[in-house]
């Protein structure tokens, strides 16, 4: 083999190494960490307040009674 494919080899071992080495890094070091679901929480909790809003509006037209606000 020449020179040139043994220069190739040898500044691609490098590249390669990094390429799966950093990936790897990166999951080992970080995996301890949960998942935060606290905007997706808040969100469902606002979207369970508007469906209750509007069941009481429903039930409220159904019945001819005026809808009563929600105690917070």
């Amino acid at each position: 083999m020449s020179a040139v494919v043994w220069a190739n080899i040898l500044l691609a071992v490098p590249f390669l190494i990094a390429f799966i080495a950093v990936p790897l890094w990166l999951t080992f070091r970080w995996s301890q960490r949960g998942p935060d679901h606290a905007e997706a929480r808040a969100y469902l909790r606002s979207r369970a307040g508007f469906a209750r809003a509007a069941a009481a509006r429903r039930d409220a037209a159904m019945t001819g009674a005026t809808p009563r606000r929600a105690a917070a």
